[in-house]
């Protein structure tokens, strides 16, 4: 392959040999690019004098792109892989590769001549947009999600917390995907402060507090919005809010139970509300 594109552009063959290696190690784009004009070239220029290499040229497009198809479904099951384990940037990596590939493969196919379109070819480049699309997709969420700090652990689904006494309270609580409800009205807090954590990757978090307490809290919110008893709080920055208990005087906030509150939501919104 090498030697058609030296021979195409009139340049010496170890030179383009030289470029694709140089390349391999940034990021590994001289790998992506070899491999969409592996997919996309044929391995010698085509003789017009022979008509049987122009019939094999289709069927051998068609195989490089059904590798092309393999290599997509392998680094989307990589992605998934990276999401739910503790490798976590390898997601916005392999998917900033892909996109390379991705121009790389359009600018290849734009200025290669064009095939006869078949049933197959067709499944095969719609499987290739779907897998590209999701590769894409969750390698942003999961590289925006890990740049507001909000950390990527703690399961995925809806959780339900429901301690009914302080000994029975953590200290940080965590959802990936999904959403987490933590109830805490039942729980009697002591006047000294009591402090806790609660973040989701993407989702929603709901906290109820007791009825008596005094809430400090923290809010940060990377794409969403913060609600804390009936106000929206501003979440986009880290952002401090206190609540005292309803017709609260000063003889007894100083008898009150207090708790302290850092919530953090990656994508999705944080909700404050008291027990009734």
């Amino acid at each position: 392959m090498a030697g058609g594109i030296a021979d195409r552009f009139e340049v010496n063959e170890y030179l383009v040999r030289a470029v694709f290696i140089a390349l391999t190690f940034l990021w590994g784009l001289g790998v992506a690019a070899y491999l969409v004009l592996w997919a996309l070239l044929p391995s010698a220029p085509l003789d017009d004098a022979d008509p049987r290499a122009r019939e094999r040229a289709p069927r051998s497009t068609s195989r490089r792109l059904g590798v092309v198809v393999t290599i997509a479904l392998v680094v989307l099951v990589i992605v998934a892989l990276s999401v739910s384990s503790p490798l976590h940037a390898v997601a916005p990596s392999v998917a900033a590769v892909w996109v390379v590939f991705l121009v790389v493969l359009s600018v290849v196919a734009l200025r290669t001549p064009a095939r006869r379109l078949t049933l197959r070819r067709i499944a095969a480049l719609a499987v290739l947009a779907l897998a590209s699309v999701i590769i894409v997709v969750v390698g942003g969420v999961v590289g925006f999600v890990a740049s507001t700090g909000v950390a990527l652990s703690g399961g995925n689904g809806n959780h339900v917390w429901q301690p009914t006494s302080l000994t029975d309270v953590r200290h940080v609580y965590r959802v990936e995907f999904g959403a987490g409800t933590l109830d805490l009205s039942t729980v009697r807090f002591p006047t000294t402060g009591y402090r806790i954590a609660v973040s989701v990757a993407v989702g929603n978090v709901r906290i109820v507090v007791p009825e008596d307490a005094v809430v400090d809290m923290t809010t940060s919110v990377g794409a969403g919005s913060a609600v804390a008893l009936g106000g929206v709080v501003d979440g986009v920055a880290t952002s401090p809010y206190s609540a005292l208990p309803p017709g609260a005087s000063t003889s007894t906030l100083a008898r009150a139970p207090r708790v302290s509150v850092d919530a953090r939501v990656g994508i999705g919104r944080i909700f404050l509300m008291r027990a009734r």
